[in-house]
């Protein structure tokens, strides 16, 4: 009796668990033709607070601050999450502005936010049922001047997801709806979304997309995923291959891992992907393709590091663009 009082009351000791991270990253991009690089040293500050509500429910939120530190500016605290998430067997509902990750591809389409509600359930076949209002699509509102309707679309999707031995696979389809998708002829033509409809009168996404892994053993895994918008008439389409090699762990000093991939990533498919050098080329050039390879390493416990490199093309006009990312996150 005294063992279960003593473990209820640690339980609820402390209601409110912080975590957090100060990430800071460096980017260098050199366009064909360039006069100089284009480089950013950028610096976030990270909150992630969780507090218990009762036994099934939470609440979450996340906090940022980003810097730049070339700049030596300044920044105010934004909240970026807020959200509720009730666990129950098999069963996982999350309500408010949560994390917007599309799991089938691995963030070939999404790695951002979205506000709404996002229910999972399922054991062998898991089941991801999605709907609210997504802001990302703003970079299409406000073209030479333009701006185009409402500012956030409405969404709605659904995942189905299964594991199988080594194995693993899902597919999925993701419904937007804005004016903002309206985008006209008079934009350039190394737009991102230069002709997203022909007549500039479509204001809806339809986005598929596939994904499967197999891991080999302990050290080598492979995944591709593909995916498409079947209303978007230019830079419609993403794809990635990547193989890896074990990989770096947060709590665990010296675990390491690298990586290959080769990307295309369409701009009217890919809002916000995950990866960090390509995405950089996305919005602006309609999207980019090529070749990423990368390494990862923890050289204390919650010390990660990475370095990655991608040498592509911009879809829109073909220039080759070359990226070189550095990242360091300590993790509290």
């Amino acid at each position: 009796n005294l063992g279960v009082r003593v473990s209820n009351l640690e339980k609820h000791a402390d209601m409110v668990k912080w975590n957090g991270e100060l990430r800071y990253r460096y980017i260098s991009s050199r366009n064909e033709g360039a006069a100089k690089k284009d480089n950013a040293d950028k610096l976030k500050f990270r909150l992630d607070p969780t507090a218990e509500v009762n036994d099934h429910w939470d609440v979450h939120a996340r906090i940022d601050a980003d810097m730049l530190v070339d700049e030596d500016n300044t920044s105010d605290f934004s909240l970026v999450r807020a959200y509720a998430q009730g666990n129950y067997k098999n069963f996982t509902v999350k309500l408010g502005k949560q994390g917007f990750y599309s799991n089938v591809d691995d963030g070939l389409i999404l790695d951002a936010e979205f506000s709404g509600a996002q229910v999972m359930f399922g054991n062998k076949l898991k089941v991801n049922l999605e709907a609210g209002r997504y802001s990302g699509v703003n970079d299409l509102q406000t073209v030479n001047g333009d701006v185009f309707g409402d500012a956030a679309a409405n969404y709605q999707g659904i995942e189905l997801s299964s594991t199988l031995g080594k194995a693993r696979g899902g597919a999925s389809y993701r419904h937007f709806n804005s004016d903002a998708f309206k985008s006209t002829d008079k934009v350039g033509k190394t737009d991102a979304f230069l002709n997203y409809s022909k007549d500039g009168k479509e204001d809806e996404a339809n986005i598929w997309s596939i994904g499967g892994g197999y891991t080999f053993d302990k050290n080598w895994d492979l995944f591709g995923a593909y995916a498409q918008n079947t209303e978007a008439d230019a830079f419609d389409k993403s794809g990635s291959v990547q193989v890896k090699y074990k990989g770096a762990e947060k709590p665990n000093k010296g675990t390491w891992g690298a990586w290959a991939a080769y990307r295309h990533l369409g701009s009217n498919v890919s809002f916000a992907p995950t990866y960090d050098t390509a995405t950089s080329l996305v919005m602006a050039n309609g999207g980019s393709k090529g070749w990423e390879v990368g390494a990862e390493y923890t050289p204390l416990k919650n010390v990660y590091t990475t370095f990655q490199y991608f040498d592509g093309k911009h879809l829109a006009n073909d220039v080759d663009d070359k990226v070189l990312f550095g990242r360091v996150s300590f993790f509290f």
